[in-house]
């Protein structure tokens, strides 16, 4: 028996974790809380901590009245209009990027179940933005209390791509890990080890968009998250992000995101 005990309590497993990038924190009061996010869907994760009930917002024809002490997570490129109802909105929220198969997440917005040690990180986070004390306590905080909201999400969100063909997925993580190549159909087609028909049919059967129009909304967020991070110039973010120009860039970040992107900056840098 002592023998049995010992062996289990060897287990072990290497784990990597995923990677988080903390773009925003921040504890507000807000009057009117009007942002419409229908045309702008954001490249990034929001979590949203009330502190009362008199914000709510509109995704999907729902109204989700957000409720003092819940916590919600709100996915990147979720479309959804944000008010308040009277009185002052009052709020912890941060936005983030995450890897791993939070990656894939979108277009989503859950209300999580109640977890008394996220609520204490969230109000050590609230307390350390209201004593301005922005140290690594605060960062490990923020961390800390991210992961472990996103692993309360239902797992159905993170199902996504469970039947879709190896090959596809690989060219899929190909153009999300670097969207700013130009990858032809042709080359996409024979990394995915499929003749060029093949290869088109199956990943819009798989993903609902053609490759180049995927290419394109990938390298759409990936300047959306510099014009909100950056200082750099458009022109420079164009070039970067795999643009052959600024007007081309315009030209096409205003098509999917339907704001210009010198006005998309201006509207909601970080």
């Amino acid at each position: 028996m002592e023998k049995d005990t010992q062996q289990r309590n060897h287990e072990a497993v290497s784990l990597v974790p995923f990677p988080l990038d903390i773009l925003f924190l921040r504890r507000d009061v807000i009057k009117n809380w009007n942002l419409t996010a229908t045309d702008l869907k954001m490249p990034y994760w929001r979590i949203y901590r009330p502190y009362n009930s008199c914000g709510f917002i509109h995704y999907n024809d729902q109204v989700i009245n957000l409720k003092a002490g819940s916590v919600y997570l709100i996915a990147p490129n979720t479309p959804f209009v944000s008010r308040t109802r009277g009185g002052l909105l009052e709020k912890i929220y941060a936005h983030f990027t995450m890897g791993g198969p939070y990656a894939d997440c979108m277009d989503f917005i859950q209300e999580l179940p109640d977890c008394p040690p996220l609520l204490d990180m969230l109000e050590q986070m609230s307390e350390s933005l209201l004593e301005r004390r922005h140290d690594d306590r605060l960062i490990l905080l923020t961390t800390a209390a991210i992961n472990l909201a996103v692993s309360l999400l239902p797992p159905e969100h993170l199902e996504r791509h469970r039947n879709i063909e190896f090959q596809l997925l690989s060219v899929y993580h190909l153009i999300k890990k670097n969207p700013a190549q130009n990858y032809s159909n042709k080359k996409l087609a024979s990394i995915a080890h499929m003749s060029l028909c093949t290869f088109i049919k199956k990943f819009y059967n798989s993903f609902g968009v053609t490759p180049q129009h995927f290419l394109l909304e990938q390298k759409v967020d990936m300047a959306a998250l510099l014009l909100l991070q950056s200082d750099e110039t458009i022109s420079d973010i164009a070039e970067s992000c795999g643009f052959c120009n600024r007007y081309y860039f315009t030209r096409i970040f205003t098509k999917y995101r339907g704001i210009s992107p010198a006005a998309f900056r201006k509207a909601y840098h970080l």
